[in-house]
């Protein structure tokens, strides 16, 4: 995520977490006074400083509450977060579709790619309470499939399969099979093998057998063995999609 902490021990049992940038560091008493004053950055240091992220403590209870107050007060980076607790769930928040929906869209609002990217699932596939409407899910892709983020070959595969089935856009297989060789080539593990099988059998483009076994051969790199078939690979509380609690990113 955009905002990364590391953390260290410092003597006298005083707690501090260094921000990414390393300019300063941030102590627990500096975090509860900007809490207390209103700063919704503060407050989110402190659900993230009691989420485990200190290696120093761990309140659960805690970081919920001040992470659901950092959101509330409109800290995008909570917000997400937020999204991504309930949409997990833990031993203290329940799962819940519908409240991971609607800080997406808050997040989303706010900027967040990576929620703007799941909001496509949402919308795809009808949970939380969002309308299963195709339009709105290709709308949601094609904002981020040309983003910089991590999340980006996930909306070039999706908008490959929109044009290539015709859900919320016209069948259009030129333009899919572009989609789907821009999510190949920036790493997309299931677009490979799916590339690699259209190649395999000719669809959409030449008939290539040589260079169908290299694209499926290169779906397996790096990754666990998986099954060649168009299985959903995006889940938006998947790990591999980069999404996973502690990993994502803004």
């Amino acid at each position: 995520m955009l905002r990364q902490f590391s953390q260290r021990l410092l003597p006298a049992a005083a707690f501090a977490l260094t921000l990414a940038t390393g300019a300063h560091a941030v102590t627990l008493q500096d975090m509860e006074a900007r809490s207390q004053a209103g700063d919704a950055a503060g407050t989110y240091a402190l659900a993230r400083y009691y989420s485990g992220a200190s290696g120093t403590a761990l309140d659960r209870q805690k970081s919920f509450d001040y992470l659901l107050q950092a959101a509330s007060q409109g800290h995008t980076p909570a917000q997400v977060d937020l999204a991504f607790t309930y949409y997990n769930g833990n031993d203290r928040v329940p799962k819940d579709a519908a409240q991971a929906f609607q800080w997406f869209s808050k997040a989303a609002a706010g900027g967040s790619v990576i929620s703007q990217c799941l909001l496509g699932d949402f919308y795809k596939n009808g949970m939380g309470g969002a309308p299963k409407d195709g339009k709105q899910a290709f709308a949601w892709y094609s904002k981020t499939a040309t983003t910089n983020d991590r999340c980006a070959p996930k909306s070039q595969y999706e908008l490959f399969e929109a044009y290539a089935s015709g859900r919320g856009v016209p069948r259009n297989m030129p333009t899919a099979i572009t989609w789907l060789k821009r999510a190949a080539d920036a790493g997309n593990p299931v677009a490979q093998a799916r590339l690699g099988r259209a190649y395999l059998k000719g669809e959409g483009v030449p008939l290539d057998d040589a260079l169908g076994r290299t694209w499926i051969r290169k779906s397996r790199e790096g990754v666990a063995p998986h099954e060649d078939e168009d299985d959903d690979a995006h889940d938006p509380g998947a790990k591999a999609a980069g999404h996973g609690h502690a990993g994502h990113r803004h």
